[in-house]
């Protein structure tokens, strides 16, 4: 194996992440066995259980607001200013009531929930109100090794000296999981081994390497788990035990929150509200964005934007990737404008809002070791993150690339993180319209942060905090629900600041394919602004997908983030006159689409739903709805089945219960069952159910800027199943009764 200079074996690993098998014939496993007391305090339950070596470990329970509720195992005292305690600080610990006999632990919730603990062969049960068993750990007999089980219940895994707190959970053979984030894999988890620890994958995001992992898993049976921790997780889910679920968390606890409700909807809706929902989107968020890497200079761009007008193409926002920068020789942000290429800052973002545009510039959390000012500043204020011996901790850019002439902003020191959002709120304050903020997710293993936090035990939250000082830079200088940061990573807690893009991706269909999975999985944490790089980051020379462009304009434009981004010119104007049209009849229609996306916005604050949903999620007693990965709906109203394949002209879909109509056409397909369409090369497959409204734009011209008097029209299947949709587009709110609509306010088209 080739390895840079500067880097150990030991080094790539913690920067290449592996998963490791949880149970393995080279490690010793201390097992749950009996409970062997109880007490209360601070409305904790406290339960000490016995384990297979004769010492004691402890489970501490927690009850709060929505039925949500934590058990934290532990061995060692909890440490009192860990990180992710700060999930719960708005909520109040709830009065605990529980029955104790001598056989089992009893206690139920508000919505009659219960959690019961079995205490001579331990076992953690949660119970539904009908008295059926939503999970339980695993008991299941297996091997000496394991104490005697395939997969232990409860314990530690003690390894190299260190030990890791685990927990297995039993499957249902009917039970299907899904969540973790964004992960490139199978948007149904059963079958799937994943490690959560999230990095840069060097643009190879065909697998379990991913930027926005999340340790959030929910279950068809309508319970849902989060490993509230920052460090590395690994999970285990229906392999290599088939009918187990199993996580082993790195950190010295393992604390797990658990939503119980009667759909895996409610289960999303009770994460966002511990950690976090969207408080709006501006408008122009949704529009059109062309990225490249790069624009060099200001002429390059300009030659786009001329290109943009001679081609009667809508574009709301370019984005100029690194070039923006000056003194640049790393990959890092010293906030140094390129003025010799670019020209004077505040005429170029005013000569750029002349053509109806925005500009937003790339940014990162890493600063370039030189004799620069900006360095100097940092330097003599102990802005950047160190080592345990004071020595400069050094950032990873990919897998493989450790940069010895770079450092991060150690964004847990109060002062450097003042110092780091001024330099992005000058930016705003001169007139740029967007930030997107990159990398961040490779932090030295050594490093000690100035809040006592090490490197590998932080690199988690230190995305947190980056996309969170991100979004409040914006919100400060534009105000609440006019921040959107368009962020490649993420962790717990980051869907509430909203933009995701799915990162650098290959021009393929398998990778178009792999693209929409982490959509789907991304959209169960409540991540509501997600797109991807329309046409493909890197181009492999190996692939000739004369329909590809075509078909990820197609998907790209029915996303509620919309962005062409690649390696080299990902322009429409570029890619022949078919795929021009294409491209720009999508385009058009999107932006026409924005009043609609805006009312699934309202439900999102109000609910943390995401826009973009698996099917599952409106259909989960749907056997076959639970199962779709190649489909996804917006909101309640709108059914996309996408062409994922070259020179596929036509494709199965699944419509589930109720009536379809087809935009293209008009046809109408009955629900439970699978019809063969047609799909021409212009054409996308976009299905609207009856009983929607779906509000948006008359006209195909639109500012984004100004769009208070904009008519709106609403497209109408059937006989209308909600009551009311109420939505907000410039600073008009709309609030439209649908059980008295009439075409003197808006016009209404009868599909």
């Amino acid at each position: 194996m080739s390895i840079k200079n500067n880097i150990t074996r030991e080094m790539y690993k913690y920067s290449c992440v592996e998963k490791e098998k949880i149970f393995t014939a080279d490690a010793d496993y201390f097992v749950a066995l009996k409970t062997s007391d109880l007490w209360l305090d601070d409305n904790n339950l406290f339960i000490e259980v016995t384990l297979s070596n004769i010492q004691k470990a402890y489970l501490k329970i927690s009850l709060y607001d929505e039925d949500i509720f934590s058990i934290n195992f532990f061995q060692k005292q909890l440490n009192k200013n860990r990180y992710f305690d700060k999930t719960f600080l708005k909520f109040n610990k709830l009065k605990i009531d529980y029955e104790n006999n001598s056989e089992k632990i009893l206690i139920t919730l508000k919505n009659k929930t219960k959690i019961e603990i079995i205490k001579k062969q331990f076992c953690l049960k949660i119970i539904d109100k009908q008295g059926n068993i939503k999970t339980q750990t695993s008991l299941r007999a297996g091997w000496d090794h394991l104490e005697g089980f395939a997969s232990p219940p409860l314990g530690f895994k003690e390894a190299n000296n260190d030990f890791f707190p685990f927990v297995s959970f039993q499957l249902d053979s009917e039970e299907l999981i899904y969540g973790l984030g964004e992960k490139f894999n199978n948007f149904v988890k059963n079958g799937t081994q994943s490690v959560i620890y999230n990095v840069d994958n060097a643009a190879t995001s065909n697998g379990d390497l991913a930027y926005a992992g999340v340790p959030l898993v929910y279950s068809t049976n309508n319970w849902g788990m989060l490993i509230n921790t920052g460090h590395k997780t690994e999970w285990e889910i229906g392999s290599p035990i088939t009918e187990t679920l199993s996580v082993l968390s790195h950190e010295q606890n393992l604390e797990m929150v658990f939503f119980v409700g009667d759909s895996i909807k409610e289960l999303i809706s009770k994460y966002t509200f511990l950690t976090g929902r969207i408080k709006g989107v501006p408008d122009d968020a949704y529009g059109i964005w062309i990225n490249r890497l790069y624009y060099h200079n200001k002429e390059e761009l300009f030659t786009e934007i001329k290109n943009a007008k001679k081609f009667n193409y809508p574009v709301d926002v370019f984005t100029l990737d690194p070039k923006w920068l000056k003194n640049r020789f790393t990959k890092t942000c010293n906030f140094e404008f390129n003025d010799e290429a670019f020209g004077e800052i505040e005429t170029l973002f005013k000569e750029v809002k002349k053509q109806n545009s925005k500009l937003c510039f790339w940014i990162n959390p890493y600063l370039q070791i030189d004799n620069s000012e900006t360095w100097k500043e940092v330097f003599e204020n102990n802005y950047y993150t160190k080592k345990k011996d004071g020595s400069i901790a050094h950032i990873w850019c990919g897998l493989n690339f450790y940069q010895e002439t770079a450092t991060a902003v150690d964004l847990t020191n109060p002062k450097a993180v003042i110092w780091w959002k001024n330099k992005i709120k000058n930016l705003l304050k001169k007139g740029l319209g967007f930030i997107k903020p990159d990398y961040g997710d490779s932090i030295d293993a050594d490093a000690l942060l100035w809040n006592g936090e090490i490197g590998k035990d932080f690199r988690n939250s230190y995305i947190e905090l980056y996309i969170k000082y991100s979004y409040e830079a914006m919100e400060e200088v534009f105000g609440k629900s006019k921040a959107f940061v368009l962020s490649r990573p993420g962790y717990i807690g980051t869907q509430q600041y909203p933009g995701k893009w799915a990162g650098d991706s290959a021009t393929s269909f398998n990778e178009l394919k792999m693209q929409l999975w982490s959509g789907l999985s991304n959209s169960l944490c409540g991540t509501v602004m997600w797109g991807t790089d329309i046409g493909g980051f890197s181009t492999l020379e190996h692939m000739n997908h004369i329909d590809l462009y075509a078909r990820w304009s197609q998907f790209g434009m029915m996303t509620p983030f919309s962005r062409y981004h690649g390696f080299g010119a990902r322009e429409p104007w570029y890619y022949g006159e078919r795929d021009l049209n294409i491209s720009k009849k999508f385009a058009v229609q999107k932006r026409k689409l924005i009043p609609f996306y805006k009312m699934c916005e309202y439900e999102a604050i109000k609910t943390g739903v995401p826009i973009l949903r698996p099917l599952v999620l409106e259909y989960q007693d749907d056997f076959i709805a639970r199962k779709i990965d190649d489909q996804y709906l917006l909101g309640q109203e709108i059914m996309v089945a996408p062409i994922l394949s070259d020179k596929k002209y036509n494709r199965q879909v699944y419509f589930p219960k109720g009536k379809w109509i087809n935009i293209n056409n008009k046809q109408i397909f009955e629900g439970n069952r699978i019809y063969d369409v047609a799909c021409p090369i212009d054409e996308m497959l976009i299905f609207i159910k009856d009983g929607s409204v779906v509000p948006m734009f008359k006209n195909d011209e639109l500012n984004l800027s100004d769009l208070n008097h904009q008519q709106i029209k609403l497209l109408k299947f059937g006989e209308p199943t909600k009551k009311n949709i109420i939505f907000m587009v410039g600073e008009k709110n709309h609030n439209i009764d649908l059980k008295k609509l009439d075409d003197k306010t808006y016009e209404i088209e009868v599909m």
